[in-house]
């Protein structure tokens, strides 16, 4: 590749920490999404549980 495209015009030094918090941030995002989804599933299951020895 050009060696320009990775310098960002001298811009580099702002553009790719941005991109990289970005990812940082998506990444989080989408392993919290999934650990809340998991134990929204676990405590369903549980209540599922508690429901079924009251009747």
């Amino acid at each position: 590749m050009n060696n320009g495209f990775w310098s960002m015009g001298g811009y580099a030094r702002y553009v790719w920490p941005c991109f990289a918090g970005a990812l940082v941030v998506l990444a989080w995002n989408v392993w919290s999404a999934r650990r809340y989804h998991s134990r929204a599933l676990m405590r369903a299951a549980r209540a599922a549980i508690m429901a079924g020895d009251r009747s």
